[in-house]
């Protein structure tokens, strides 16, 4: 039988241990586990602290509003925003002291464009979402009307604007008497060359000195309102004929200069295309087609195109991308299915998917004022200092190189055909004058919604003079019984100030 010595007993030490090292053993395991399981707490609320902190942006995006709307309110009580002021250094809005109401110029001219500054409104709650709305170029520059130079300083830098103060009420006071009281509309102006924008009006307005009573107008109202999106830069509605720009570029650019087409109404798949002038039935070319309107050519010619090289040609327009501009983030619609022939023939001339805002219609008329060239629109002339230095100034930029000016210049003297056609409708001998006299090309659109009502979008795009053009001027109202051609009589008349009085 086999013994166990000394080395026989060490070795069963070795196999079995002794029940108080066993127990000291399981309690520290038992205390790493613990250990571990409050350190794990630990590390997920530091997570959880910093995930809400908003220390990192765009990681938390509740936490940047709520971050965001601490440090608004914060400043709006300890610091006056800057001014802002319009081209010639008019004092556009005022602000005081700090927490205080910003004080406009007037009542209903800026409120749409500028939106509102001072005391923060908009803090916590999802049911104020809707009058965030409002805000326009203003709360986009935030930061910089709030930002000081010391640490010990209370007062913001301004910001000087490119728009004219009294070219803006001017456009205001004539979109009033054109558009109506509580009706959607809209006018720009534009620099032809550089795209400057010199005014921008937006209806129906709002009160920006009473905004506690806009702000529970606005909240009552429905969202799709003009007070949420005005139809200058932030709202989209169907453009009409004046997309039929658009597809003679694409025409000539493809080399389809010589394209033509009966003008009269024909079939796609099941449907008839006609135009609002019924059948001529004459071979028309581009040039004919944007002197008349006609449906029916720019429908055929976009069948022709194909709806890659057409799409390729809005792309350069930027129509259907999002664009962040100084005065904030405006979009547009395309929606094209290029399979789609009915889709393809009614995108052509202007009643497809594509929609837009007024800044898309003043970018392509600028576009072929400035021979091709597409400039980016800016409504910043610089950021100044209290005490007047100029931190940031704004420049024309590039934004596309859309055409060559030869396609530029043809599309032109289609334009001003299209004013000579047009021109026996428009009111009074002397807006008649000033189309002829400042030789204004223009293209006029009247967008169909298909509701109930039978509503248009009427339309009007322009620049002048023709043969060096000065000025982009853009007209329209929305939801309406008027035809594109009735806003020919405010353009002219915006023309008459820009040429006569300015």
């Amino acid at each position: 039988m086999k013994r166990f010595g000394k080395n026989g007993s060490k070795g069963f030490r070795e196999v079995f241990s002794h029940p108080e090292e066993e127990h000291e053993k399981k309690t520290k395991s038992r205390g790493r586990m613990a250990y571990g399981v409050v350190g794990l707490i630990f590390v997920v609320e530091m997570a959880v602290t910093f995930w809400d902190s908003g220390y990192i942006e765009g990681l938390n995006k509740k936490a940047d509003k709520y971050k965001e709307a601490a440090i608004t309110e914060a400043d709006a009580n300890t610091i006056t925003p800057g001014d802002v002021y319009d081209r010639n250094d008019t004092v556009l809005v005022e602000n005081a002291e700090p927490g205080q109401n910003s004080i406009y110029i007037d009542d209903y001219a800026y409120s749409q464009v500028l939106g509102y500054t001072g005391p923060a409104r908009i803090i916590y709650g999802e049911e104020i979402s809707k009058s965030q709305r409002q805000y326009r170029l203003m709360e986009y520059y935030r930061e910089q009307l709030y930002g000081t130079q010391n640490l010990d300083a209370t007062e913001g830098n301004s910001l000087v604007l490119t728009l004219d103060h009294e070219l803006q009420m001017q456009v205001y006071e004539l979109l009033m008497q054109e558009v109506g009281e509580g009706n959607r509309g809209s006018a720009i102006v534009l620099d032809a060359k550089t795209a400057e924008i010199l005014a921008m009006v937006s209806l129906p307005s709002f009160n920006a000195n009473d905004l506690d009573s806009s702000i529970s107008q606005m909240n009552q109202a429905p969202s799709e309102q003009e007070i949420f999106y005005p139809i200058s830069h932030k709202g989209l509605a169907v453009p009409g004929s004046i997309f039929k720009v658009i597809t003679a570029v694409s025409l000539l650019d493809n080399g389809l200069e010589d394209f033509t087409a009966a003008d009269q109404s024909f079939s796609v798949e099941d449907r008839n295309v006609v135009n609002s002038y019924g059948n001529i039935g004459d071979e028309i070319n581009y040039y004919t087609a944007i002197e008349r309107s006609s449906n029916v050519f720019f429908a055929r010619a976009g069948l022709e195109l194909g709806g890659e090289k057409l799409e390729e040609t809005a792309k350069k327009f930027m129509i259907g991308q999002e664009l962040e501009l100084d005065f904030g983030t405006v979009s547009s619609n395309w929606g094209l299915d290029p399979d789609d022939p009915n889709d393809l023939a009614d995108t052509s001339y202007g009643q497809g998917k594509t929609l837009f805002s007024t800044i898309y219609g003043a970018m392509e008329a600028q576009t072929i004022a400035n021979d091709g060239i597409m400039m980016e629109p800016y409504m910043i002339k610089e950021i100044r200092t209290p005490k007047g230095r100029t931190l940031e100034k704004g420049e024309a930029d590039v934004l596309s190189e859309v055409t060559g000016r030869e396609t530029a210049d043809k599309i032109t003297e289609a334009m001003l055909a299209a004013t000579a056609s047009h021109i026996s409708v428009v009111e009074g001998e002397e807006n008649q004058e000033i189309y002829q006299r400042y030789s204004i090309a223009s293209k006029t659109g009247t967008g169909e919604n298909g509701d109930q009502e039978g509503t248009n979008n009427a339309w009007l795009i322009s620049f002048a003079p023709a043969e060096d053009p000065e000025y982009v001027v853009v007209v329209n109202q929305c939801k309406t019984q008027k035809f594109g051609q009735d806003m020919m009589d405010t353009a002219a008349q915006i023309y008459r100030y820009l040429f006569q009085e300015r």
